[in-house]
């Protein structure tokens, strides 16, 4: 269905592979990392209508992050281009959105928190001719330009998606001639412009192919010109549905889909091509051979009252349906899945069943007629069948209209799908040390298998993220060994996280261990000035950590009955510097003191080795 239809500190370790991933190291230097399930391609795309990305309303977000391993991008129906007054379009959200700026941002935030790609898509809402004639005008066109742009880079998307429907399906083949170069003109100029700020453009169409499978030339919606914008854009999604708009027939059959991708592959990279997939049905009261709808019982008249005509329309109007919703109308009609007919030729469903439209005659005595029916959809298993077009001509993904009015009962078969479209992940082990001390190498080990077998040879880098850090860096890479082993000796300059990775090699895809979390500590080096005093006495401990760090708390302790005691706390200076004033114990022996930093500026707690104070009576 057309979108504007719709809504218009250990020392080094060597460690074998094979101890490692036995796990001989846990309890010691970490444990070795469990395999990993086969990450899925991302293979879907698609459009949440407004309705569908609200607190109140969440099935489109909800559906979306459930499944966003599967997602390259998503395209929420948020905004319209309307007419501006003094000419041109402008670029606002849909005025049916209730508290829109509101529900864009919770949407936002969860999409984000998922790590989506969000692109929005812009509907042509701006009457006929409108937009076209925009287009004609350089100085509107550029206007409009920078309207998509400047709404891309404030609202921080990652671009936009062009859904300009108006073309096709109001403004009438015969200004297509006239509008395909303005069109071309206008996505090669706002294509450079998101481009410029590192956004993304896509521009969803009809399909280059007509009803009997004839395309390209002026076959199909040429207005949009594919290998013409192909150039400029980053996605370009058709719309490979509404197949039959006013009769009973197929949403989308695959001849007819499969026909406009081959086309599309010949005149455009496959690797920007989304073929639209429909996750929706179409109700519709079935005719007669000779003419007529199949009604029974006393049934209403399209020429009588007010309230005659709407009955009649609730017996033979078209009505839509989402995949979602086709388990309860089944319900509702006591049919089951026994009853869908699955079209092995079309790969889509259908199945009938009777309505019964109550009305009220002009005699004011109650009637009923039966409308007989039939549903055509595309459900799980259509959804499917078209999705594996992504892998059979290497296209982008397959876009859904809509996400959130699909079948939940798609996914299982999507992820199976699409893990089998990526290459299998190698599993990774990482064993490190828990604790360092700033200064000192960490030992880290680790090992590469691939399908059970070590993988010599690969680089294996050691990636550190620092504590309150999103952000990972390189710090060392090395080759693994015959066996898929792997060895560091690396100086972190703060506590943190660790983890290894190697890159995509061919056949296998780009993995990484764990991360693994490690305290580094300060270096406390500490000096009694006097070794033996007497009771009560004066003395001065210098001590200096490292790393230098302004103001650092240290603290001088003192062993008693196996206890470590605080006798002083002082800061140090910026060089790290710092003399402890304290007095000595006043029981005539030898006393065992030391000196620990606090935790500071992604430091943990450092100490000092143990120095003697012997007191000895005044």
């Amino acid at each position: 269905m057309t979108h504007n239809a719709w809504m218009r500190r250990l020392p080094p370790i060597v460690l074998t592979l094979t101890a490692l991933i036995a796990g001989l190291l846990v309890g010691q230097v970490g444990a070795a990392t469990p395999a990993y399930a086969n990450t899925p391609d991302r293979v879907i795309s698609g459009w949440m209508p407004y309705w569908m990305t609200s607190p109140s309303r969440s099935v489109g977000i909800d559906s979306a992050v459930a499944n966003a391993d599967l997602f390259e991008d998503v395209s929420p129906f948020w905004y319209s281009a309307i007419a501006r007054k003094g000419g041109g379009v402008q670029v606002a959200l849909n005025p049916n959105f209730t508290n829109g700026s509101a529900n864009v941002a919770w949407a936002m935030e969860r999409l984000r928190a998922a790590g989506m790609v969000v692109i929005p898509a812009i509907a042509d809402a701006s009457g006929k001719g409108r937009m076209a004639g925009t287009l004609a005008d350089p100085a509107l066109r550029g206007q409009h330009v920078a309207d998509l742009v400047a709404l891309v880079v404030n609202n921080g998307y990652d671009g936009l998606d062009l859904d300009y429907e108006n073309f096709a399906f109001v403004d009438g083949s015969k200004t297509w001639d006239s509008t395909l170069p303005n069109w071309t003109t206008f996505v090669a100029e706002l294509g450079a412009a998101l481009h410029a700020q590192g956004k993304l453009l896509s521009a969803t169409v009809p399909g280059p192919c007509d009803t009997r499978n004839r395309c390209g030339g002026r076959y199909g919606y040429w207005v949009y010109n594919i290998p013409g914008i192909a150039p400029h854009v980053d996605r370009i999604r058709i719309m490979a549905y509404d197949y039959t708009v006013r009769s009973i027939g197929p949403i989308a059959p695959i001849d007819w889909v499969r026909a406009n991708v081959e086309h599309a592959v010949t005149v455009m990279d496959a690797a920007k091509l989304q073929i639209g997939v429909p996750t929706y049905g179409r109700a519709r009261t079935r005719t007669k051979p000779g003419g007529g709808y199949q009604l029974s019982g006393v049934c209403p008249s399209k020429n009588g009252s007010a309230s005659e005509r709407r009955a009649y329309r609730s017996a033979t109007s078209m009505a839509a349906v989402t995949a979602a919703n086709i388990p309860a109308l089944l319900e509702r009609y006591g049919l089951t899945e026994a009853d869908v007919r699955w079209d092995p030729v079309r790969q889509e469903s259908s199945f009938r069943y009777t309505k019964n439209v109550d009305w009220t005659d002009s005699s004011g005595t109650p009637q009923t007629c039966q409308a007989k029916r039939q549903v055509n959809f595309v459900g799980p298993d259509g959804v499917l069948a078209r999705t594996q077009l992504v892998g059979q001509y290497g296209l982008n993904a397959a876009a859904l209209w809509t996400i959130g009015g699909e079948n939940p009962a798609q996914w299982p078969g999507i992820r199976s799908y699409a893990q089998s479209l990526a290459p299998a992940e190698a599993v990774v082990a990482i064993a490190v040390t828990p604790a360092a001390v700033f200064g000192q190498p960490t030992s880290i080990a680790g090992g590469v298998t691939f399908n059970g077998a070590p993988v010599p040879d690969v680089p294996v880098t050691v990636e550190f993220q620092p504590t309150g850090s999103e952000e990972w860096q390189a710090l060392q890479v090395a080759a693994s060994g015959p066996d898929g082993s792997v060895a560091f000796q690396v100086l972190l300059p703060s506590s943190g996280r660790v983890r290894l990775t190697v890159p995509e090699t061919a056949g296998m895809a780009a993995s990484q261990s764990p991360a693994a979390e490690v305290a580094v500590g300060a270096t406390v080096s500490a000096k009694v000035k006097t070794k033996k005093v007497s009771s009560g006495a004066p003395i001065r401990v210098r001590a200096i950590v490292r790393p230098a760090q302004a103001k650092q708390k240290v603290i001088l302790q003192v062993l008693k009955k196996g206890t470590w005691r605080k006798v002083k706390g002082a800061r140090t200076n910026a060089k790290g510097r710092v003399t402890i004033k304290a007095q000595a114990q006043k029981a005539k022996k030898r006393w065992t003191y030391r000196v620990v930093s606090r935790a500071k500026g992604g430091l943990a707690p450092g100490v000092s080795q143990e120095f003697v104070i012997r007191v000895k009576k005044r």
